[in-house]
């Protein structure tokens, strides 16, 4: 896999680097570094990671055994690779993203660890250097303080039968204080949604809790000291500043079949009364049926029209089309929608580059932000409160200014520049740790959980056959083994 690929590109360039001296193994036995090392990858559970990835039985077998000069090759080798290995885990992930689902993505690459380990192990910091690789912000290290208090609820036997008592196991002193943090009605009453989340086993809520963990890696390893955060599990977005929650306000997200992805990328523009160039999948399946059955559809909701290049490019009459000739399969015109009271961008975006062409915007449709299950959009991110969103991204901007921009009959498409991009980042957070300390839950509503889950699990499997045929091969996958110089 590409994982392995690179995680055998640096073994090699570790040692080409180091005239292939040994990094943990010496005539005596293994280093106190090497110590370090194990110590690091035997508590690698507490960050939701399994120790066995990286304490396999061939290095179990070589570390409890006299060490002929291969042995202590190749032990110095597995031990460079099992550090490649796990600081790839728990700075990165387990699996890439993109080569599991379209819709999610990833940080860019890191630093250079061949690198950074090659000065730890001269300087002998390679603890300290173990101990830096896990993601830097609060909320993976209060989610991580998360696992260990769950992990020990499954090991005394589950949740308690009793409900005070099963409310205070997770530190709850009400049942409304719970079904807030579930993203439940807080009505105090064990009705039959609140009974479901009660009975789930803390089994599934600790792998669950793993699953966020992972997540968090795929994040750059700096958020920003502000940023814009929109969880679609919890149809949330947030401002932050310097950790703390500075703006909350709820959202609408992408459809089971349109998902919100996960992404990060930066908000340069905000881009007031916008212009709404329709999605061709959207105005092929969703539109074409209105234009057809309505001849004053189109200039009613201040939708133009336009011939692709096979038609000169040009704008067309609406009325001059015949859209009973027109399919889905064979749509040949672009449309946009003109700012207005129909045009579901409302009076404000932020513009922010990805893959994926979505944004944050103002909608006119403001009944849906009432609804708990807020899936609505195809794949943007619908605010409820786009003015105040723009006040705090323009603090110099008087409110009434931004109002006025948002305005109908105001200038059509007004670009404003940020003095400074913001950091955006869509996350899909099903468990993450509160200000208070309580992990708050929430539905797989787009079932990537589960999809997250049956990859790492297949990860997990592969890894196990490459660990096996690299015990069986004698450890002739690294090559460059048999070049290490061990006195």
């Amino acid at each position: 896999t590409a994982a392995q690929e690179s995680v055998d590109s640096a073994v090699v360039r570790f040692y080409a680097a180091r005239w292939y001296q040994p990094a943990w193994v010496h005539a005596n036995g293994i280093s106190p570094q090497a110590d370090e090392l194990l110590g690091v990858v035997a508590q690698s559970a507490r960050d939701g990671l399994d120790p066995a990835d990286y304490l396999t039985a061939a290095l179990d077998s070589l570390l409890h055994r006299h060490l002929s000069p291969e042995d202590a090759r190749q032990l110095d080798s597995l031990l460079t690779r099992t550090l490649f290995i796990y600081a790839q885990d728990v700075s990165r992930g387990r699996v890439d993203p993109a080569a599991v689902d379209s819709q999610w993505t990833a940080a860019r690459p890191g630093p250079d660890w061949v690198a950074i380990l090659d000065s730890a192990l001269d300087a002998s910091s390679i603890g300290a250097v173990l101990q830096d690789l896990a993601p830097p912000q609060p909320g993976y290290r209060a989610l991580r303080a998360a696992l260990a208090r769950y992990r020990d609820i499954t090991r005394r036997g589950d949740w308690p039968s009793d409900l005070g008592r099963r409310l205070a196991a997770e530190g709850f002193s009400s049942l409304r204080d719970f079904q807030r943090s579930h993203g439940l009605v807080a009505d105090g009453i064990a009705g039959p949604e609140t009974r479901a989340a009660l009975d789930v086993p803390a089994a599934e809520r600790v792998r669950q809790i793993e699953l966020n963990l992972e997540r968090w890696r795929w994040l750059p390893r700096s958020l920003g000291e502000r940023y814009l955060l929109v969880n679609s599990a919890a149809f949330m977005l947030e401002a932050i500043d310097h950790d703390t929650v500075a703006l909350s306000m709820r959202a609408v997200v992408g459809r089971l079949d349109w998902r919100t992805p996960i992404v990060s990328s930066q908000v340069t523009h905000l881009l007031f009364r916008p212009v709404w160039n329709i999605p061709p999948a959207i105005a092929a399946t969703e539109l074409l049926p209105n234009l057809k059955r309505d001849s004053t559809y189109a200039r009613r909701l201040g939708i133009r029209v336009f011939g692709d290049s096979s038609l000169g490019n040009r704008e067309l009459d609406p009325r001059s089309v015949d859209w009973t000739t027109v399919s889905e399969s064979s749509f040949p015109y672009r449309l946009s929608q003109e700012p207005g009271p129909d045009n579901p961008l409302g009076g404000v975006k932020l513009v922010f580059w990805t893959p994926f062409s979505v944004f944050i915007h103002d909608t006119p449709i403001r009944p849906v932000f009432s609804e708990r299950w807020r899936v609505f959009s195809h794949g943007c991110v619908r605010v409820e409160n786009a003015a105040r969103l723009a006040a705090y991204l323009l603090p110099d901007w008087p409110t009434d200014s931004i109002r006025a921009a948002m305005r109908n009959g105001a200038p059509r498409e007004r670009w404003v520049r940020l003095v400074a991009p913001m950091p955006v980042h869509l996350v899909y957070r099903t468990a993450w740790a509160d200000d208070a300390g309580f992990v708050q839950f929430r539905a797989d509503i787009y079932g990537w959980d589960t999809q997250l889950d049956a990859a790492l699990t297949r990860r997990r499997y592969g890894h196990e056959a490459s660990a096996a045929d690299h015990s069986r091969a004698g450890g002739t996958r690294d090559a460059v083994f048999r070049h290490i110089d061990v006195q």
